[in-house]
């Protein structure tokens, strides 16, 4: 009997495959910094400007997507947790509520801002905070409101030099540099003003309540204007599947 077992034991372990290694988390993601892009106030009394602050935001989490250390929270992530915590609706968050935000996000770092625009000039301002710290390092962007890509690159360059310098900062020490992330698919166009980049922004705010219909119009009519702008053109194809 104890042949017999021994043998089956024997024939189980010659079958049975080698285990496999434990798959963990990656460890170039696991040690990159969490940042996230919250949606810019608007001092202003334009409705439709004001939905610049979605559009702005997708477009600079595009822009910034392979900056090497940094993971940057993608604007649906940023819109569950503001309705989570019924913000999704508010023209403005205070410290407070963005502190909140990042805490549900595990963001280390938020970029916060406002912008406005004065005499067909658009004025933009940004702060990458530190949560824990509450250290600020801030950026802006000043441009005819006409010129509104240009003042979105200016801005997105100021932003990578500051998020790489904090990604620098928070290596540990003898940390090699992971390989860039390949940037999110995107077509940028030629030139885009800040009114077609609002119309896109009502588009996404469509999209997050759920209204396909609306956004599809919206998207379409983005497209037929700026037919090189990438992130539209492949939202509304989303929209189409």
């Amino acid at each position: 009997m104890r042949r017999f077992l021994a043998t089956a034991i024997l024939l189980v372990g010659l079958t049975l495959p080698a285990a496999l290694p434990a798959q963990g988390p990656d460890p170039a993601t696991a040690k990159a910094t969490t940042v996230a892009i919250l949606y810019f106030d608007y001092d202003g009394k334009d409705e439709e400007l004001s939905y610049l602050r979605k559009g702005l935001t997708q477009m600079l989490v595009a822009d910034l997507s392979d900056v090497d250390g940094i993971r940057l929270v993608e604007r649906v992530e940023l819109e569950a947790v503001l309705k989570e915590l019924e913000l999704n609706r508010s023209p403005k968050i205070d410290r407070a509520s963005a502190n909140a935000v990042g805490k549900l996000l595990g963001a280390r770092h938020l970029v916060l801002g406002n912008y406005f625009q004065l005499y067909g000039t658009l004025q933009v301002n940004a702060r990458v905070v530190e949560v824990e710290t509450g250290t600020v390092r801030a950026v802006g962007a000043r441009r005819k409101a006409t010129e509104f890509l240009e003042l979105e690159a200016e801005l997105a360059g100021k932003l990578r030099e500051r998020l790489t310098a904090i990604a620098k900062d928070s290596a540990s020490p003898g940390t090699t540099p992971r390989g860039r992330k390949a940037r999110q698919a995107r077509k940028r166009p030629r030139r885009m003003s800040s009114t077609v980049a609002a119309r896109y922004g009502r588009a996404l705010d469509a999209i997050d309540r759920g209204n396909k219909g609306e956004a599809r119009v919206l998207l379409a009519r983005v497209v037929d204007e700026t037919p090189d702008f990438g992130l539209a053109a492949a939202d509304l194809a989303s929209l189409g599947r």
